[in-house]
């Protein structure tokens, strides 16, 4: 699957079966290159590097994400932060610009297939093998409400730009069922889980005053500002406000429970140290903590004043790691539901892709054919 870059009018992305993304300049030559073995559980997580490093040649950049394949990828209205479906059931979310993977999140069951994002950068839609259409908040960096509704797997999903506002989102979906499937999303209209526990593992989000774009470090493998598309604004995305907070307190408490990313996710651990939604957690989930190096003997009394430098190392070094924050799947009796408004049969092979335009939708099939509908 190949995509032009929003903002850009040179670089495209391109995603593999073999679990690579390459970042191409259609006006710089091509030229083979090796992909590296990772070295540690880090890279082969996410691993970004720069095989050239001319800038005459392909490719820009190349991520190795996955061993398995990839089937989807759509940016943020923002411009920097993409999601990436593959094979292996898990949306990734990765910091374009600063080339680091902040979140990975797990289906509920196979491989998920496609991937949208609302037009103010709120919600991502995935749907997948589950034959279920899912809804998360890139916000609040949780599931908001599963969608069933197909009888086969999900092949396309996207969101009706045209029938959003801040009180209602108009999404659809197709699928092998052959159907097409419409939902309007709004608190109000979600089925409210039997055991909605699970919910509360996921990490508040602390909305931000003002968005400023993270400053690259000197140290990082940022994208080079020259090869950067200019960022897009939404009208009403909230993008979350990257500080660090180096309060002696917070850094005893969420040592090797924290994202590198985010001063929400850190802040929450504060609070809640037992989440089993973030990396290293002492309380269920999946647990990384050993990934981190031992103490120095030199921090061992923390509270002493002489100390707090070695505190700040130890914590810097772990924000250092690039570590993701994995969220485990939600069982099925924990998520929301959230019914579809109209259910209609448009072919007579499965379905493949879905687009709303301001008048009508535009759907595909496997034999090639291509239909056009006006609204319901």
């Amino acid at each position: 699957m190949i995509k032009w870059i929003p903002g850009s009018d040179d670089l495209f992305i391109a995603i593999f079966k073999n679990g690579t993304v390459l970042i191409m300049d259609k006006e710089r030559d091509d030229q083979t290159f090796n992909v590296p073995e990772p070295t540690s559980w880090v890279e082969s997580q996410f691993n970004a590097f720069r095989p050239h490093r001319s800038n005459k040649y392909n490719p820009v950049s190349v991520w190795k994400i996955s061993d398995k394949g990839l089937t989807d990828f759509a940016f943020a209205p923002d411009g920097m932060h993409l999601a990436i479906t593959g094979v292996d059931g898990q949306m990734r979310i990765i910091d374009y610009r600063n080339e680091k993977l902040t979140d990975v999140f797990s289906s509920y069951y196979g491989k998920l297939t496609c991937v949208d994002w609302s037009p103010d950068g709120r919600y991502i839609l995935t749907g997948g093998e589950d034959d279920l259409v899912t809804l998360w908040s890139f916000l609040e960096r949780r599931i908001i409400a599963r969608c069933p509704g197909h009888k086969s797997w999900v092949t396309g999903v996207a969101f009706d730009r045209w029938r959003c506002d801040e009180q209602t989102y108009r999404f659809g979906s197709v699928g092998e069922d052959c159907n097409l499937i419409l939902w309007d999303f709004s608190f109000s209209a979600l089925q409210k889980p039997k055991h909605p526990r699970a919910l509360a593992s996921s990490p508040p989000t602390i909305l931000p005053k003002q968005w400023a774009p993270p400053p690259p470090s000197a140290t990082s493998n940022a994208i080079p500002a020259s090869t950067l598309p200019p960022t897009i604004q939404p009208q009403s995305a909230l993008p979350i406000n990257i500080e660090r907070k180096k309060s002696l307190k917070s850094h005893r408490l969420f040592r090797g429970f924290s994202s590198p990313d985010t001063s929400s996710l850190i802040s929450s651990s504060v609070g809640s140290n037992t989440s089993g939604s973030t990396i290293g957690g002492g309380g269920g989930g999946s647990s990384f903590g050993g990934r981190f190096r031992k103490r120095s003997s030199r921090s061992n009394n923390i509270f002493t004043a002489n100390n707090d430098f070695s505190d700040d190392v130890i914590v810097e070094d772990q924000l250092k790691q690039h570590m993701p924050v994995l969220h485990p799947p939600v069982k099925k009796n924990q998520a929301a539901v959230l019914q579809p408004t109209t259910i209609k049969a448009i072919h007579a092979d499965p379905c493949l892709s879905l687009t709303f335009r301001e008048h009508t939708l535009v759907t595909t099939d496997r034999r090639g054919r291509i239909r056009t509908w006006g609204r319901p």
